[in-house]
């Protein structure tokens, strides 16, 4: 049986930076609900440039009140392709916001892209 989570978001959002295949670089934060593990609001990206081509990269971290918690979670093309594919998305910034394991969620988005789901 797992720890409950906790009863309060690990920060105040998440910062999140993509990199496209063209070198433009988009930024968006990702904010916590008022529900137990949920999402408030997502960002639309702001992108440097016109973005072209699929994303190679992706930057995560927690930024809470006293600036960055410390955890930065960097994303390939083929780990960011599945979450989208597999529409774990939600679940990774649930999971970065609230105390779940991100990574896991990751290795089970790429299992499944794998295994054509």
């Amino acid at each position: 049986m797992s720890a409950p989570g906790p009863a309060k978001p690990r920060g105040t959002r998440i910062a999140c930076s993509l990199r496209v295949g063209n070198g433009a670089n988009g930024v968006y934060s990702v904010y916590p609900g008022g529900e137990l593990k949920s999402i408030g609001n997502v960002e639309q990206v702001k992108w440097d440039k016109d973005p072209a081509g699929p994303v190679v990269q992706g930057v995560f971290t927690i930024i809470g009140e006293m600036g960055m918690t410390g955890q930065v979670i960097l994303l390939d093309q083929v780990k960011w392709d599945a979450l989208q594919k597999s529409k774990l998305i939600s679940h990774f910034f649930i999971a970065l916001l609230w105390g779940g394991t991100p990574l896991k969620i990751v290795d089970d988005a790429v299992m499944m892209s794998k295994r054509g789901a």
